[in-house]
Formats: structure tokens, C-alpha cells, sequence
């Protein structure tokens, strides 16, 4: 009887040892969500705005003496409702076209159109591919854009990355994201290394990060045929 009661005891302290941490991080995951899910959805519509060079508001705050500008979350949520238009492209039936690791979202994709004046200035859309550099099991998100030629590229975005910092994960500083605007993805938009880029498809890549840069090549190139083939898929 006695050992019966100790393995009880045991068994209920485990399963309460257990229980306790499993409950707190369902506090936390519930409490935080829809601040993550906010901050994902103002990032996205910052990056649409930045790239379409549509103006937002900032507010100006104050810290120990230090004065910093941010994002008015608000306005930006109010431009962009006002600006951009936004499509659901239905998934279409490309299974000939190699992913290579590009996620097929179960949910349809967005189009982020922005009309100036009744003229269409160019179309976005989100692709995320599994990464290459320190985490190879966290995701590249990008937010790609291409004016009506649906060839020329107006920009990029960075949404979520978690490669090597000071290598893969300069793919965010202003200079190397400028340098993607105005090239041609057709035939293939190429990153050369070793010499400076001066074909209008060519970018230069990343320094030290070569597996970094083979994969945005990659999963920019990929991304576009797949554009591709989906908007023709609508016009049948």
C-alpha cells in the first residue's frame, strides 16, 4: 500500500512539475499573440508604404534627454487603407514549378496594388523560404515588388530573417536593398561577386555570406516564375 502511495505521489508531482510550466507559457503565448500579430501586420504595411514611397506620420518621443522618431502605427494603418489595394490571388495548380523550399501557404496569397491617379504603379506580394545561414530552420520573409511590367523591380523589403548578424543579416541595410530597384528579373535576376554588377538583372551580393546571397537569388527567382505563372493561370 505504502509503495502504491509513493508512486502516486510521484507520478502527481511530475505531472504537476509538468503542468505548471506548459500553463505559463499558454499565459504568455495568449497574452503576447496579438501584440506579434500587430507588429507583423504594421512591418508589412510600413515595408508597402516605404517601397511606393507613400508618406506616414511619425511621432517624436523623448527618452533621458534623447529624442526619437517612430512609426504613427495608426496613421500607417489609415494610408494604407486609403492607398493600396489589396487582391487575393487563388492558388493554381503549377506542381511542374520546383519550390525548392518555397512555403505553399494553405492561404490564398495577397497582391498589394497602388494605383496613382487611376495608373496601376506596381504590385507586391510576400515570399518566405526556409533560410541559409546561422538558422537554417527560421524563415526568410521578403516583400517583393514589381512596377506594372511585372519585370522591373521597385524594391524589397526584409520582414523576418535570422541569419548570421554582420553576414547574411546585412541583407537589411539600406545600401544593399537599394540596389534591387529598377533591375530586371527577366531573364534571371543574378548576384555576382567578385566584381561590381553591371548588367541591368545583376545585383552584387553579400560580402562573407555566399550562402546567404545563393538563396535570396534563388528565392527571388523562383518567386517570380511562380508570379508568373499564377497571374497567367487567371487570364484563362
Amino acid at each position: 500500500m505504502n509503495e502504491l502511495k509513493t508512486i502516486v505521489t510521484r507520478v502527481f508531482t511530475i505531472s504537476l512539475i509538468t503542468a505548471i510550466p506548459c500553463a505559463l507559457l499558454l499565459i504568455v503565448y495568449f497574452a503576447t499573440s496579438p501584440r506579434i500579430a500587430n507588429y507583423h501586420e504594421i512591418k508589412l504595411k510600413k515595408s508597402v508604404l516605404d517601397i511606393f514611397e507613400i508618406p506616414y506620420k511619425v511621432q517624436e518621443k523623448q527618452l533621458i534627454g534623447f529624442t526619437f522618431s517612430t512609426p504613427d502605427k495608426e496613421d500607417i494603418k489609415r494610408v494604407f487603407e486609403k492607398n493600396i489595394t489589396v487582391e487575393d490571388l487563388p492558388q493554381t495548380d503549377i506542381s511542374d514549378q520546383p519550390m525548392r523550399g518555397l512555403h505553399k501557404d494553405k492561404k490564398e496569397k495577397k497582391l498589394f496594388r497602388y494605383y496613382k491617379e487611376g495608373n496601376l504603379e506596381g504590385t507586391g506580394f510576400v515570399v518566405t523560404k526556409f533560410g541559409y545561414g546561422f538558422n537554417k530552420a527560421a524563415d526568410i520573409s521578403l516583400f517583393l515588388c514589381v512596377a506594372p511590367d511585372k519585370e522591373t523591380i521597385k524594391g524589397i523589403e526584409v520582414l523576418d530573417h535570422a541569419e548570421t548578424p554582420g553576414l547574411g543579416g546585412r541583407m537589411t541595410d539600406d545600401e544593399f536593398k537599394r540596389q534591387f530597384v529598377g533591375k530586371s528579373v527577366k531573364p534571371k535576376l543574378s548576384f555576382v561577386r567578385g566584381r561590381e554588377s553591371v548588367g541591368n538583372n545583376e545585383v552584387h551580393a553579400i560580402t562573407g555570406a555566399s550562402y546567404t546571397s545563393k538563396g535570396l537569388e534563388e528565392m527571388i527567382n523562383e518567386a517570380m516564375e511562380t508570379f508568373w505563372q499564377e497571374i497567367e493561370a487567371m487570364r484563362e
